[in-house]
């Protein structure tokens, strides 16, 4: 007995742990759903269950079916509380939105598990819902990321039922792109081709279509009718069922027909599923398509059923239970069983991977159709997690489409697109270019046909802010005339508004187009270039500073006065002129490259190593130019010489000397006047007759005269030396002069301070003259372009050039667009200009910019193209902006990617590029410029270079000859007035010896009197002793021409005797030596040779007194004046 109560015992526990052997469900279907699809997957997922026995071992499900009108809530409500009076521990269904939030409610109210399959348009989690259909906000995801995908940025949305727009709200508000421009409209069957035609007007070509499903093939036929079923429309349909429908009629055209399906039927296990379901007559046919698919709701009506049985199994135990809705109390196991069904884990249906995440469907996948060659063809996935991923790049990019021909709108513009000169030439071979090679290749590629049109307007297409409307190729582009545009167009932001734009085959950016600057015609004075004018400028006033600071330096140092004849041969002192310091000195002229004025006796001479090869600088007509110089200078010099009387000068020879080295003739001209305290005056000697006759008289009185000329004694006994300073106000301008030109003067600094001064401008000139001569080299031998212009600054800042862009181009965009001030003011400048700066044509500015003073703005690839051909243009500074060149379509043409992807491909195999150097560099009216900055040697410098100099050469030898006439005239009228007769007969007298060629180095001295021993007017024979006559002098002629009688008389002394001559000179020795007044003294040698025989014996004279030695008896300009002894 107690064996039977303890298994009894343990028997009601176990029974009481168990599920019960029936389990009852409900479900709600619509009445237009009965006998569907989904009810028969309900029933069969019922059976599959309960004839497996080892999902749900002992239990068997058993469903209540209630059918519902779709519009009434109440009756559906109704008809859930009864099913809730019977113990229903489930309700599935009902695919009607509306009905099953009504159903939701009441589960909720009574904790029953609700299992749907139908879109929640509800982003929040519900109580006690287990929904197997992925979210509405995943399903907007997918649809977002697919049309990112595809760059949709113009789509219309066509919904059908009530709800519609609350689906696809979130798309609507969030679309994929902020630039997506959205069109909704609601249509049902009624009234699809209506909206499709407004579609149609709006040149809308992307649809998104929210239809029923049982009406689909009425949306279908209605595509077929309005013919929108080309290449350029995509329809993206919300059902998961698109397969299941025929598309027979799409097959053959290039319509783009896409959507997500949830049943993978490729999958094995759902293949093998659907199979045995196939099998399953007559359920099973009624259940597939006729193609053998299932529908999306069927297999998710399925699956759910799999689900609470497998939520129920992981449960084990469950307490069925009556409930009321009158009574609302909730079910006790209901929320266990609901976070059973919840937590379902490695499930696999029909509908894939099933997972929850707050009774929402959760890391599922779906599967992305495309309608592709006659079939439907899975080309890609999509999961929340990952969104989408294409697995067949090419189900978007087809490679070949034979049968699409494309209206290819273009521009005539060189090199990109030429029409040919042939004119039996007709279609596409009308036309040639770098776009039209480029077009061949993208076609080949991509697999279209094309018809190659030229925009009527010749305009690439600009917005007028007027009139709101664009012109142009974008205008054709946005009607739709043309499916895509070959040509020179810029990518920019407004026409990428409008239109699309391909990736670009070309990079860009705006440049300025300039005439190339002329040379500037050279100048004869170009060789003053080197040296700003303010440099020349300062060279003057160093020049002058310099040369009165030497002056002043060698008036104060006691080292520059010298003896100016120190003519003593017999002495027995000798000198080394390269002292230490003289040495020293020597190196730093020759440094400095101006001399020092020692000489070394030898030098040595060093073969050039190409012995011609300094004739190479200069061209060959500029050396003979040269040598015509070189002749002319000297003969004009020779000339000016002659007429100057400040050329001719005394020799400067020693008393032995005299005779012998002068045959012709020379001439003593002295005049000095003496003061009061010398002891004689001039009326001591008023008339020659009043000196002695006899020569012992004539020497006692010559030797009894001390010539304060000569000498100077002071009160102190001493005697001073007359001596001469070479450095005077003039020998200084000439000394600082010959060193900046590099010649020297023969006038050499002594003194430490004077060499201080004459070191230092050395190096000034060294430095001033290797500077010259570095940077005339660059002036004359490298041609200078001048551009008055450097960048588009410079543009700005003037208005003498004008300056445009192309009418309607991006480039005008750009101007007037800007943002940036200096592109603001080129704008304002630009559209106030008259007559107008823009030009219709890129060959339009080009000829303008060759007229001169006018610079284009275009593109660098136009710019580089027109300076390749001309030489006379050139680009300047660089490029204003970055952009490219793209292939234009209209709005969401499906070519877009497609080209964009063949464009990449050309470029990277570098097609591209080969079309560009042979549209560009290799065609042969390419300019051959000559790169000068490449010569490996300079220009030989031509007349036109330093013609200039030749000029300022000739002006000097004029200026030359007019101060040498201007000199000759001056001192024939001082001549002329101290001789008392006429300046014609002076100027001709001095005019027939001037131009004398033989035997007339050496003329008669300049004629003067002077009043106070003034050394400037005072001329003395370069070397004259007289003292005594001692023996006779075989003269021809002896002439003594007293001042009172000269050139009145002459008397012919051919018969006198040495005697008489030897008188003659005595007497005229005594007047030189009381400058008595003029003495001629002309020795004619013909007539007496004998006279070369040996020198004059001369004795010296008695007493010790001084004789007259030429030069330096007397004062001269820059000596130390001699006054009277005290």
């Amino acid at each position: 007995m107690e064996v039977i109560c303890v298994l009894i015992l343990v028997w009601s526990t176990l029974t009481s742990n168990a599920l019960p052997p029936v389990i009852r469900i409900g479900a709600i279907f619509t009445e237009d759903q009965k006998d569907s699809s989904v009810e028969l997957a309900f029933k069969y997922a019922v059976y599959k269950i309960n004839k497996d026995r080892v999902l749900l071992s002992n239990t068997t499900l058993v469903y209540d079916i209630q059918y519902v009108p779709r519009d009434d809530s109440f009756r559906t409500s109704k008809k859930v509380c009864r099913q809730m009076e019977f113990g229903v521990q489930a309700i599935f269904g009902p695919s009607d939105p509306i009905l099953g939030a009504h159903i939701q409610s009441i589960c909720e109210a009574l904790d029953v598990p609700h299992l749907e399959a139908r879109i929640d348009f509800e982003p929040l989690s519900k109580d006690l819902s287990i929904n197997l259909h992925p979210s509405q906000e995943h399903m907007n995801k997918a649809f977002k990321d697919l049309m990112t995908f595809l760059n949709w940025t113009k789509v219309a949305i066509i919904y059908e039922e009530d709800y519609g727009l609350f689906k696809l709200q979130e798309l609507v508000k969030a679309p994929a792109a902020a630039r997506t421009e959205m069109y909704i409209r609601q249509a049902g069957p009624t009234s699809y081709r209506q909206v499709l035609k407004e579609v149609r007007q709006k040149e809308i070509y992307k649809l998104i279509v929210d239809t029923n499903p049982r009406n689909i093939q009425k949306f279908f036929r209605a595509i077929l009718q309005l013919q929108m079923n080309d290449y350029r429309y995509h329809y993206m349909f919300t059902t998961f069922d698109l397969e299941t429908f025929d598309l027979e009629d799409f097959k053959y055209n290039s319509v783009n027909i896409t959507a997500f399906r949830i049943v993978d039927v490729d999958d094995p296990q759902v293949k093998e599923s659907l199979e045995v379901m196939e099998k399953f007559q007559p359920i099973g046919h009624a259940i597939l398509n006729k193609s053998g698919i299932i529908q999306a709701e069927p297999a998710l009506m399925f699956d759910s059923v799999y689900v609470f049985a497998k939520g129920l199994a992981a449960m084990g135990s469950i307490k069925p239970m009556n409930l009321s809705c009158d009574v609302e109390k909730p079910w006790d196991d209901g929320s266990s069983l609901y976070n059973y069904l919840g937590d379902v884990d490695d499930l696999r249906g029909l509908t894939g991977n099933i997972e929850f995440n707050g009774g929402k469907r959760s890391n599922f996948k779906l599967d992305l159709l495309k309608l592709k060659k006659e079939e439907i063809r899975k080309v890609g996935q999509w999961t929340p997690s990952g969104g989408v991923n294409i697995t067949d790049p090419n189900a978007f990019y087809e490679s070949h489409a034979p049968n699409i021909t494309l209206v290819v709108m273009t521009r005539e513009e060189r090199p990109y697109v030429m029409v040919k000169d042939e004119k039996n030439l007709t279609g596409n071979a009308r036309y040639e270019g770098f776009c039209i090679d480029l077009l061949k290749w993208i076609a080949g590629q991509v697999g279209f046909q094309y018809t190659i049109r030229l925009v009527p307007d010749h305009m690439y297409g600009v917005y007028d802010p007027d009139t709101k409307e664009w012109n142009g190729i974008v205008r054709e582009l946005m009607e739709k005339r043309a499916d895509l545009a070959v040509a020179s167009m810029t990518i920019n932001y407004a026409r990428e508004s409008v239109i699309d734009f391909t990736k670009p085959f070309m990079n860009l950016g705006i440049g300025i187009l300039f005439k190339v600057p002329t040379s500037q015609p050279t100048r004869l004075f170009s060789f003053m270039n080197p040296l700003a004018v303010e440099i020349w400028l300062y060279v003057l006033a160093a020049y002058m500073l310099v040369s009165f600071t030497l002056f002043v330096m060698a008036r104060f140092s006691p080292y520059e006065w010298n003896n100016p004849h120190p003519c003593h041969q017999e002495s027995d002192i000798v000198e080394n002129q390269f002292s230490v310091s003289n040495s020293f000195w020597f190196i730093t002229g020759t440094f400095l490259r101006q001399g020092s004025g020692l000489n070394p006796k030898q030098s040595s001479k060093s073969e050039p190593s190409r012995l011609f090869s300094f004739l190479n600088p200069l061209a060959m007509n500029i050396w003979l130019y040269m040598a015509g110089a070189y002749v002319l200078v000297s003969i004009t010099i020779w000339i000016v010489a002659r007429f100057s009387p400040l050329e001719w000068k005394e020799p400067e020879l020693c008393d032995d000397c005299l005779l012998k080295k002068y045959s012709i003739l020379f001439e003593f001209d002295e005049h000095c006047e003496h003061d009061a305290s010398s002891g004689i005056g001039s009326d001591a000697a008023d008339d020659l007759a009043s000196l002695p006759n006899n020569d012992n008289d004539i020497d006692e009185v010559i030797e009894s005269i001390n010539d304060p000329c000569l000498s100077h004694e002071h009160a102190d006994g001493r005697t001073l030396e007359i001596l001469e300073n070479g450095f005077t106000i003039g020998n200084s301008f000439w000394f600082a002069i010959g060193s900046l030109m590099q010649q020297g003067s023969d006038l050499n600094p002594k003194a430490t301070s004077t060499r201080i001064v004459g070191g230092i401008w050395w190096f000034f000139t060294l430095i001033i003259i290797s500077s010259y001569t570095a940077n005339l080299a660059a002036f004359l031998t490298v041609e200078r372009m001048i551009t008055p212009i450097e960048s588009a600054q410079d543009l700005a800042d003037q208005t003498d050039i004008a300056y445009g862009t192309l009418e309607g181009g991006s480039t005008m965009t750009f101007f007037r667009d800007s943002k940036i001030g200096i592109y603001q003011k080129m704008w304002r400048f630009m559209e106030s200009r008259k007559p107008s700066v823009f030009v219709k044509t890129y060959e339009e500015g080009v000829q303008r910019v060759l007229e001169g003073n006018y610079a284009f703005l275009m593109e660098s690839t136009m710019l580089d193209y027109a300076v390749q051909r001309d030489c006379n243009l050139t680009q300047i500074g660089g490029l204003l902006d970055s952009k490219g060149y793209g292939i234009a379509t209209p709005k969401g043409s499906p070519w877009r990617d497609k080209i964009s992807l063949a464009i990449l491909e050309l470029q990277e195999k570098g097609v591209i590029q080969i079309l560009y150097d042979k549209w560009w560099k290799n065609t042969g009216d390419v300019c051959n410029r000559d790169d000068k900055s490449k010569e490996s040697k300079a220009n030989a410098l031509g007349v036109e270079n330093i013609g200039g100099v030749f000029v300022v050469l000739l002006c000097g030898l004029a200026l030359a000859i007019l101060v040498a006439i201007l000199e000759f005239c001056w001192n024939s009228k001082k001549n002329a007035q101290t001789d008392r007769q006429s300046l014609c007969s002076e100027m001709a007298e001095e005019l027939r010896f001037a131009v004398r060629c033989h035997g007339s180095r050496q003329r008669p001295a300049l004629r003067r009197s002077c009043t106070r021993c003034s050394p400037a007017t005072t001329y003395v024979p370069a070397a004259l002793d007289l003292p005594h006559i001692n023996g006779p002098m075989n003269l021809m002629e002896i002439q003594f021409i007293p001042e009172s009688s000269q050139h009145a008389q002459r008397r012919d002394a051919a018969h006198d005797g040495p005697e008489e001559v030897a008188h003659q000179l005595r007497r005229r020795h005594l007047a030189a030596t009381l400058r008595w007044g003029h003495v001629d003294v002309r020795v004619h040698l013909q007539r007496h040779p004998g006279l070369l025989r040996g020198p004059v014996q001369l004795p010296p004279a008695a007493g010790g007194h001084p004789q007259l030695q030429g030069h330096s008896a007397v004062p001269r300009s820059g000596e130390k004046k001699c006054h009277a002894g005290t």
